[in-house]
């Protein structure tokens, strides 16, 4: 009889301990979600993604300096560029044919076929561009009077010229003028000796 009673009060106060048990578990449990819930209602550090502010991005001109910058002309894209080499008539003050090249770095170099390689038959220039197509030259030649002559002559032309839509024609026009110099002062335009203007044309030379 005493044996079946203690059996009994091991039973009761086993169950007692895993009732208590589990009630440690559940307010642990609440208490443990009131807690995260609390994290996002009462101001903790922890928030939802979108209460997240990012600060923006911001460009400063001092983060390029150490570094160069490489300006590319358009002349590398242009399909109507001058840059090239032409076959050229001239008309008008000045009457002239012959081949002239224009290169990327501004300058142009001819080579005449209408004048005498003795007085001089090759002239250089430098252009640039002021306009869609649109280019202007300056131009000086400089020679010798004559054949056997001594040297005296120097002729400066202005072009104004445009490259046509297929790139491959161009025409203008020119203004000149004729200057008697000496070996001493070449490049002296005091002593204008004749003036005129004129028209251009030319076709690109094709490479093969």
């Amino acid at each position: 009889m005493i044996r079946d009673k203690l059996r009994g009060m091991t039973v009761r106060a086993a169950g007692l301990t895993a009732t208590l048990c589990l009630i440690g578990l559940t307010v642990a449990g609440q208490a443990g979600a009131t807690c995260m819930d609390s994290a996002f209602h009462a101001g903790s550090p922890f928030k939802p993604a979108n209460d997240v502010h990012f600060a923006p991005a911001l460009y400063r001109s001092d983060e390029l300096q150490g570094f160069s910058l490489r300006t590319v002309a358009d002349e590398a894209f242009d399909h109507d560029s001058i840059v090239g080499l032409w076959e050229f008539k001239w008309a008008g003050f000045s009457v002239d044919y012959g081949t002239q090249a224009y290169h990327s770095d501004g300058t142009e170099l001819t080579f005449s076929g209408g004048q005498n390689p003795e007085t001089g038959d090759t002239c250089q220039g430098v252009w640039r561009k002021i306009g869609p197509s649109t280019y202007t030259l300056n131009h000086i030649a400089m020679g010798w009077t004559a054949p056997g002559a001594g040297f005296g002559t120097r002729v400066h032309l202005h072009f104004v010229i445009k490259v046509d839509p297929s790139g491959n024609k161009f025409s203008g026009v020119y203004k000149a003028a004729v200057y008697s110099v000496s070996p001493t002062d070449p490049f002296d335009e005091s002593v204008e000796v004749a003036h005129g203007t004129g028209t251009v044309t030319a076709t690109r030379v094709q490479p093969d």
